[in-house]
């Protein structure tokens, strides 16, 4: 009913406190909408303040839970490292001998064509020997290593010498060596007995991923205030879904592989204050170590 009709049907009096009633009720629910819309924004600020509470403690243990596994690989890749270095110790003895056992062979069997191919496959074999024992004993000495970054070491003589230590599987894959050593000063800060051994397993790798040939391109540079050493092949590259994998020690996605090889790598590169980048297509892969430049 509208204000005209109850002014017709009521007295003056009536009106007026009826009117005063409607205002006093209609600034009631004013305040109490505003008071809700209030009390609406501050709920609602504690759910995202709550929310966001709930959101840190869950990042936080699951931080604690990843330290808690880190932790726990960390110690079995400690012990797991301690065994292998005393067998590796073990085993480097008898294999030096017959290292030099299979070298005096190699020459007395020159002239005769098929035990000479045989000895050649026995000295192959233990230079892959060899080469598995080194990995071993450097992976426990990169994590040793704490003045591995003092010192300089010319980037280009240390590639030479890891082309040069890899000459036999090179030679034995038919495959092409290009280096690419850029001009003026390549000298890195660290120890270059980390180096190189981190080098020759990069140029093993690549040489591996072209068992029908191809051509394996190091390249050194300064870039600024660093130093690269890169080691490209033209082989199939590393498949998306394993790239992510292939420093974890002891993967690999060869049949006779070890999964130590870039483990390795990136413990003596790591050891000498650097990284490992990694690019790959369907062209081939290339790994780069970057130092500091000394």
């Amino acid at each position: 009913m509208s204000a005209d009709a109850l002014a017709q049907v009521l007295p003056d009096g009536d009106v007026r406190g009826l009117a005063h009633a409607f205002a006093t009720f209609t600034e009631a629910t004013r305040r109490l909408e505003h008071e809700y819309g209030v009390l609406r924004r501050h709920v609602d600020q504690l759910t995202l303040e709550l929310e966001e509470k709930n959101r840190r403690l869950a990042a936080s243990l699951e931080r604690e839970r990843q330290l808690e596994a880190a932790a726990l690989r960390q110690s079995r890749l400690a012990a797991m490292g301690e065994m292998a270095a005393l067998l590796a110790h073990e085993v480097r003895n008898p294999l030096g001998a017959m290292e030099l056992f299979t070298g005096l062979l190699l020459q007395d069997l020159r002239e005769q064509a098929e035990p000479l191919r045989l000895a050649r496959q026995v000295a192959a074999g233990i230079a892959d020997l060899n080469h598995v024992v080194t990995n071993l004993l450097e992976f426990t000495r990169a994590r040793q290593s704490a003045e591995a970054a003092d010192g300089t070491m010319d980037c280009r003589a240390v590639a030479d010498e890891a082309l040069r230590y890899a000459r036999d599987v090179i030679d034995a894959n038919g495959i092409d060596v290009r280096r690419d050593f850029g001009p003026g000063d390549c000298v890195a800060r660290g120890d270059a007995t980390l180096l190189r051994p981190a080098l020759l397993n990069l140029v093993r790798n690549a040489v591996q991923a072209m068992p029908t040939g191809g051509t394996l391109t190091v390249t050194v540079a300064r870039d600024g205030a660093r130093t690269g050493v890169t080691v490209a092949d033209t082989g199939p590259g590393i498949p998306d879904d394993v790239r992510d994998a292939i420093f974890t020690p002891f993967f690999t996605t060869r049949v006779k592989g070890t999964g130590l090889g870039l483990t390795v790598v990136r413990e003596l590169v790591t050891a000498l204050g650097g990284v490992v980048d990694v690019a790959s297509t369907a062209g081939g892969a290339a790994f780069t170590v970057w130092l500091a430049a000394a």
